[in-house]
């Protein structure tokens, strides 16, 4: 696609018209006085138009054409838009154990199970996520990584909604799911580096100590970030319910502190939303590198383009005796 550094020059395309228009309504007393070159193009010369070679005219009213789109700094783009790295890796750690299917969210009015309502959140911040790369670790009985880390925001947005609960297990092995998010930025050349962890229970299954991942992330110098997930205890027929009660709080801090970074509760729609802004706030991403889209400056280009129409010109007007 073609652009313009200057593009309101373009408006001076149509100026010989304006001249002839003028030159042809004005009395011939009235009537203003071109430029030489100007008003052997149009014809305002005395009888010019009628003798000229259909060439010669072709040949100036084409340079004038190339001048101004010279002046006008034409450029192609020679690439796709590319939006400049922040030199940030983030892994997204998200439980999908059973207990992930309970409804004590509210998501559009409705009541919504917890998955549903960390895809709405998690989406968008992914989404907000310019200039980072990006990946997602799934878990229950054991972890896998969905999606890797990479600047395809939408790939990763897709992997978290295709997600289902129960689909790595009804249990949850949180120390495995950060020891594979580990491995995974362990070797990144991020500067960097960062990890959230969203769980609503405990670490029950696997081999692996959340803690000890912890530890071997502060190692790499990546920072761990936890969402404990789960609204407060409520009263079902008079008998208090605790919807949280396998929310292991104590472990998830620890994680974090060791880490380096932060603890978030999240009981409802809105803390949840809550913790990601925090999150994206502490990790910002580098707003202030707009998108760009490589270019080739035509200048020189039309430059030459210009030049070489003009020397014809004026070849072929001596051949006709038009310039002599």
């Amino acid at each position: 696609m073609v652009s313009f550094g200057h593009p309101l020059i373009l408006l001076a395309l149509p100026l010989p018209l304006v001249f002839l228009w003028r030159a042809l309504k004005a009395r011939p007393a009235d009537a203003p006085r071109l430029p030489p070159a100007l008003a052997a193009a149009m014809g305002a010369a005395t009888g010019a138009t009628a003798r000229r070679p259909a060439l010669v005219h072709g040949l100036l009213v084409l340079a004038w054409l190339l001048l101004v789109a010279g002046a006008a700094q034409p450029k192609i783009a020679t690439g796709q838009a590319v939006t400049p790295a922040s030199g940030r890796a983030l892994e997204l750690v998200i439980d999908l154990s059973g207990s992930m299917e309970r409804r004590d969210f509210v998501l559009d009015g409705k009541a919504s199970d917890r998955l549903s309502a960390v895809k709405a959140v998690a989406s968008a911040f992914i989404a907000g996520r310019r200039g980072d790369r990006i990946g997602l670790v799934l878990f229950g009985d054991e972890a896998f990584s969905a999606s890797p880390v990479s600047f395809d925001r939408a790939a990763v947005v897709h992997a978290l909604n295709e997600s289902a609960i129960g689909m790595a297990g009804r249990t949850t092995a949180i120390g495995e799911a950060l020891g594979l998010a580990i491995v995974k930025l362990r070797e990144d050349p991020a500067p960097e580096r960062a990890i959230i962890l969203l769980s609503d229970g405990a670490n029950n299954s696997g081999s692996a100590e959340p803690e000890d991942a912890a530890r071997l992330a502060k190692e790499n110098g990546i920072r761990i970030h936890t969402i404990g997930l789960g609204s407060e205890k409520q009263a079902d027929d008079g008998s208090p319910i605790d919807p949280s009660a396998d929310l292991d709080e104590a472990t998830l801090k620890e994680v974090s502190r060791v880490s380096g970074g932060q603890f978030f509760r999240a009981r409802t729609l809105d803390e949840l939303s809550s913790a990601y802004a925090a999150i994206d706030g502490m990790e910002a991403a580098d707003a202030a590198s707009p998108p760009f889209v490589p270019e080739s400056d035509l200048t020189p280009l039309v430059a030459a383009a210009f030049l070489s129409v003009m020397a014809l010109w004026l070849v072929a007007g001596r051949l006709t005796g038009e310039t002599a």
